[in-house]
């Protein structure tokens, strides 16, 4: 029996993969682990492994095809199986009854609907027609949002709607709303270029793009973030970056920050995933910034490793994101996350919580600011850190404790490199 290569889900927020194109043709073995194909992810440039072993069959994702997660895109299977199995489909075929005779009636005429009842109608082939051009997730959400499916322009397979189409329709209803509630200033014959001005919300935009989009509108319409923000003390941090910077393993303020948090994290359970509130391994996402977006790699089993290791890590996920060659186990699986704004001097922020966590820490840049010490003010290194958290699941007071306890840990870092 041939086996179906569908399109796998590569990462947590995959709902659709652009197909680059096969790396085996029609009619060639396969060994079960070969690389058979590419996707390109809203994150990456992904390999695709043969998990059977056979002959590529059949192809039937074509190159630069948008392919939902679940489509199937091949078979593999033994030579001449396929044949086998067309032969064998008439044959289990249901019989179909011969059409009875039936006498010409001329045709009656049928009387044209009112406006009252052409509407009905009209509105049921609608949603039948949207019905079969969209998923049951996004005519839900549609439905939430109150938005007519026929209006939404579909860039999936056979014009699908995706939840991006849906996110991206969403947006730009909003930013003509916004527009027509300012009164213009000038008019267009006093400025000619409104004439040619085209809305940010129509231009085309990456998939990578489109995925960020998505994923944070539904973080901002689903979680209600609350934030709690502390100044920790980075004298002693800065002292053992600085120390270590001329050696042959060098760290960062991240890694210190990272592996702190997974210390933390396993005195507050509730701040973790709630998938993986249950299980003691820390797999800590951390935000990178490309050219045309973001991705968060997953650093896995932090509690396990020390800081060096992770810094190590770190690196290496950096690069295989610049690189567009992350896996889906590296971008999956993460309980917690971290974005650091610091390199770019940004005090402090407030960050979007990740589809499917419960909380984030946002961390700005070390620098030296006045400090009240024994009733003087004084100089020193701080950073500011907020933890933005789902307050379905947590309290203010649970917050600030893991808070209190962060700040402990990094004002005394040694306990990290033990």
């Amino acid at each position: 029996m041939s086996k179906e290569i569908t399109m796998p889900k590569l990462s947590d927020t995959m709902t659709e993969g652009l197909f680059a194109g096969w790396r085996k043709n029609v009619g060639e073995r396969i060994e079960r682990g070969d690389i058979i194909a590419e996707v390109e992810t809203d994150k990456a440039v992904m390999e695709l492994e043969a998990f059977a072993s056979g002959v590529l069959l059949k192809t039937m994702a074509k190159n630069g095809e948008l392919v939902p997660v679940g489509t199937v895109l091949g078979l593999i299977g033994e030579p001449g199986e396929l044949d086998e199995q067309s032969a064998e489909f008439p044959a289990n075929a249901p019989e179909t009854s011969p059409p009875a005779e039936t006498t010409a009636i001329p045709a009656q005429p049928v009387p044209q609907p009112s406006s009252a009842t052409a509407t009905p109608y009209a509105s049921a082939v609608h949603s039948e027609q949207d019905h079969e051009k969209a998923s049951p997730m996004v005519r839900r959400l549609a439905r939430d949002q109150g938005i007519d499916l026929g209006q939404v322009h579909g860039s999936g397979p056979e014009g699908r709607i995706t939840q991006e189409d849906l996110a991206g329709f969403s947006a730009q209803q909003a930013v003509q709303q916004s527009v027509k509630s300012v009164p213009p200033v000038l008019s267009a014959s006093e400025n000619p270029q409104l004439l040619t001005a085209e809305p940010a919300a129509t231009r085309p935009a990456s998939s990578m793009r489109q995925a960020i989009a998505a994923a944070v509108t539904h973080s901002w319409q689903t979680i209600p973030h609350f934030s709690v923000s502390i100044e920790i003390d980075m004298q002693a941090c800065r002292e053992i970056v600085s120390e270590l910077k001329a050696g042959t393993c060098p760290i960062g303020y991240n890694a210190l920050l990272i592996k702190a948090c997974a210390n933390c994290l396993e005195n507050f359970p509730l701040l973790r995933s709630p998938d993986a509130a249950s299980r003691k391994e820390m797999n800590i996402s951390f935000a990178v910034a490309l050219q045309d977006g973001l991705l968060m790699p997953v650093i896995r089993g932090c509690e396990d490793r020390t800081v060096a290791e992770v810094e190590q890590e770190t690196a290496r996920l950096v690069q295989k994101c610049h690189e567009g060659r992350l896996s889906s186990e590296e971008m999956s699986g993460g309980c917690f996350s971290v974005s650091n704004l610091g390199m770019y001097g940004v005090d402090d922020f407030t960050a979007l919580i990740m589809p499917g966590q419960t909380a984030i820490l946002a961390a700005g840049t070390v620098s030296e600011r006045p400090v009240v010490r024994s009733g003087a003010v004084a100089v020193a290194a701080t950073m500011r850190v907020t933890l933005c958290s789902d307050h379905r699941v947590v309290d203010g007071a649970y917050a600030a404790r893991f808070l209190a306890e962060l700040s402990s840990i990094m004002e005394k870092p040694v306990s990290l490199l033990v």
